[in-house]
């Protein structure tokens, strides 16, 4: 019934990809950005529709441009439509009219000559409409703030593609808009493409363990259950699912199923031990639902470090991730034990099969080798680390925003190609504000020594290889004076006086609107900038404003912003927190683990062999060259709060062979070993499998994050069969009410 009401409340659950949803709460460049959206016109709304026809400035493609640009106007959702059939430039003479470059298309070679060295002498269309060498052209589509969302995007994408496809060019898509678009289809690709291979693999891996009907469908069924009760609550508490949260049933789907099998290798050792089905249920629960519950508590805690932060995305996924591993420790506690009693009692020759087949074997020969080369493994061990730190220092936290793409993928050749043919393409904004005694100047950027301040700050801009295309009013002024003074190039300067200034911007204001705002206290320098990482954005930010510092008055207030950098900025700030949780969780978790064993050094020993498998993470990280991203920054909490699982289990047995057998630690181990190492296998293969599926996706941040988890799930498990008892026999820490005698061993 409780499934029944999940599954109608997930129904409900809506699709949500706001990029605002990522910015920190209360950050002042966050303000700032939000600030500029309101009082510029936005700078994400805009496609860039490149293409390679040859000759853009032919009769023949002009005339077919023509009819493109008409099927592109008649796509609901888009408000404007600017091309070389229709783009308007300053026409000589002191009326200082725009007009359409091309109000007829020509048929004469020479009047086709005559406009394309007209198209490509304007600074406002060069590298921005049209490549500087003439040879590539584009399309400008400005999107309707109201169809600025996902699904309205995809939709106007899926009919620019039906036209595009209707032509014989060659076609490149660019522009915020686009990345936006295609980011979302691939996350939401993985979101199908993961769940039901992950089953499938699950189903593969249970049954190849457990070789019964049973031991593969009660895990999968259970974990099925907290999948749609986790939806469900989802549903019932308006959250929605977004560019983080979009992978939660999938992540569910993998941490949950190990309470199951803990459950189930129990069940069958207390079975094989000569117990009937009833006692053997109820020994199972006593003996290990204490420990499923405290694994299951760790593992929340590695999500639930993820509310440190302030976004608001990372918090539903870490909050929503800990409650589906509780509901899935809920499912596996009682429905699982209630079907094991429904279920007639299996074979003795099923059960002996699974604790005396293959995984048995192996750990009988990990006990011989941890009995006689304790000491080897512990210094192996040190000598390991020092070599996982030697490449972990090697780790880059610095990206760009097109590293989560690889060489093939449609969109990252597509922004690759623009950015070699068009020049930069991701959009970089700049704002001048004047002021005096802090306050803003109305009709301030009219000032002509403003104007020229503002053009060295242009100038100064591009210099910066990586910054392109920069717009501004002095473009715009200086084309209008020109055409002012009858076309004569030594006037493409900047207005002598204000008087002409303010009668340039009056005459036509719709030019301005844009690039300043209501009062003219501010304007904005609108340009692009290349795919650069973190670091060279911060490099760039600090020469700018160091110039400004130098060269400009103080009454100039100088702001960088725009998509990109606060891309770039996120993408820093996610770092840093998620830093911060995964030292969070691991505080956390030792503190349990204290109160858990009543030992410091018990704690302590059992974090070893979970952090030796972090600093294995981070060595691959640094020997692969993987960024440290938000992505593989949330491995390291996160796989830290399920690696310890096994640990808990280990260590539970341990402590309680310990009290069976007077004391001993050869033999509690040996028979820990024998016991919960089994299950240990299982959850360890079943964890790394299910990981290992992330690794097919075409989105470079699943295929780390898969990547890195299933590589410290196999690093945990190396660490808890061979480091952990090798340090329990060489250390051999007090534990209450055991004995420790130096002649137990």
């Amino acid at each position: 019934m409780i499934t029944v009401a999940a599954v109608t409340s997930a129904s409900r659950v809506q699709f949500d990809f706001t990029i605002e949803n990522l910015f920190p709460e209360n950050d002042p460049e966050v303000d700032a950005y939000l600030e500029f959206r309101e009082e510029f016109e936005r700078e994400d709304d805009l496609i860039s529709l490149a293409y390679d026809s040859g000759d853009p400035f032919s009769y023949e493609n002009l005339v077919k441009t023509r009819e493109l640009t008409k099927a592109f106007s008649q796509v609901e959702g888009i408000s404007e439509v600017t091309s070389l059939i229709n783009v308007e430039l300053f026409e000589p003479g002191t009326d200082i009219v725009m007009l359409p470059v091309y109000e007829s298309i020509p048929i004469s070679v020479d009047s086709l000559q005559f406009l394309k060295d007209r198209v490509l002498d304007s600074s406002l269309l060069n590298d921005n409409l049209v490549s500087s060498n003439g040879q590539i052209a584009a399309f400008l589509l400005e999107l309707e703030d109201s169809a600025n969302n996902h699904p309205d995007r995809e939709a106007i994408m899926n009919k620019i593609g039906t036209i595009t496809n209707d032509s014989d060019w060659s076609w490149y898509e660019a522009g915020i808009p686009v990345l936006r678009t295609r980011y979302v289809q691939y996350m939401l690709g993985d979101f199908v493409r993961f769940f039901i291979p992950v089953t499938i693999v699950l189903l593969v891996v249970l049954f190849a363990l457990f070789r019964t009907i049973r031991g593969t469908l009660l895990p999968i069924l259970a974990v099925l259950m907290a999948d749609f009760w986790v939806m469900g609550i989802m549903g019932a508490m308006g959250f929605t699912i977004n560019i983080v949260t979009y992978i939660i049933p999938t992540l569910v789907l993998i941490v949950g199923v190990a309470d199951s099998i803990h459950i189930l290798v129990k069940f069958n050792q207390e079975l094989n031990y000569g117990r009937d089905k009833r006692v053997a249920v109820k020994l199972t629960i006593q003996k290990i639902g204490a420990a499923i519950l405290l694994t299951s508590l760790t593992t929340a805690v590695g999500f639930l470090a993820l509310l440190s932060t302030n976004i608001t995305m990372i918090r539903e996924f870490g909050g929503m991730v800990a409650v589906g591993v509780i509901l899935a420790f809920l499912v596996s506690i009682t429905f699982i034990p209630a079907m094991l009693m429904i279920l007639k009692t299996p074979q003795k020759s099923s059960f002996e099969k699974m604790t005396k087949g293959f995984r048995h074997r192996l750990l009988e020969k990990i006990v011989v080798i941890n009995n006689s080369h304790y000491k080897v493994i512990v210094v192996s061990s040190l000598f390991m680390v020092a070599l996982f730190i030697f490449y972990a220092m090697k780790v880059d936290q610095h990206s760009s925003l097109m590293e989560d793409l690889t060489k093939g993928n449609q969109l990252y050749d597509d922004m690759t190609f623009m950015e070699k043919r068009m020049g930069s393409v991701l959009p970089f904004e700049v704002i001048v504000s004047v002021r005096d005694n802090g306050q803003l100047v109305e009709g301030g950027i009219k000032n002509p020594k403003v104007l020229k301040a503002i053009e060295t700050l242009q100038k100064k801009l591009d210099s910066i290889p990586e910054i392109g295309k920069i717009l501004s009013v002095i473009d715009y002024l200086s084309e209008m004076n020109m055409a002012f003074h009858e076309g004569d190039k030594a006037f493409r300067t900047i207005p002598a006086n204000r008087e002409l200034v303010a009668q340039y911007m009056f005459l036509h204001e719709e030019e301005f609107e844009t690039l300043t705002n209501f009062d003219y206290s501010g304007t904005r320098l609108a340009g692009r900038i290349e795919d650069i990482d973190s670091r060279r954005a911060e490099e760039i930010i600090d020469e700018v404003m160091l110039w400004c510092q130098e060269n400009l008055e103080e009454n100039l207030d100088v702001k960088l912003t725009g998509t990109t950098l606060m891309a770039l900025r996120i993408n820093q700030y996610l770092v840093k927190n998620l830093v911060v949780s995964f030292l969070i969780a691991f505080g956390v978790i030792f503190i349990s683990m204290g109160f858990l064993f009543r030992s410091i050094k018990l704690a302590s020993l059992s974090m070893l062999p979970n952090f030796i498998p972090l600093l294995l993470m981070a060595s691959v990280m640094g020997f692969f060259h993987i960024k440290l991203r938000p992505t593989t920054a949330m491995t390291f909490a996160i796989a830290f709060g399920i690696a310890v699982d096994d640990t808990i289990h280990y260590l539970v047995r341990f402590r309680q062979e310990l009290f069976a057998n007077g004391g001993k630690f050869r033999e509690a181990n040996e028979l820990t070993l024998l016991t919960t190492g089994k299950a240990i296998i299982s959850t360890s293969i079943i964890l790394s499998a299910g990981f290992l599926i992330m690794v097919t996706s075409n989105f470079l941040p699943s295929r780390d994050f898969g990547f890195l988890s299933a590589v410290t799930m196999l690093g945990a498990l190396l660490g808890d069969l061979f480091l952990l008892p090798a340090m329990l026999t060489l250390v051999r820490p007090k534990i209450p009410k055991v004995h420790n005698e130096s002649n137990d061993l």
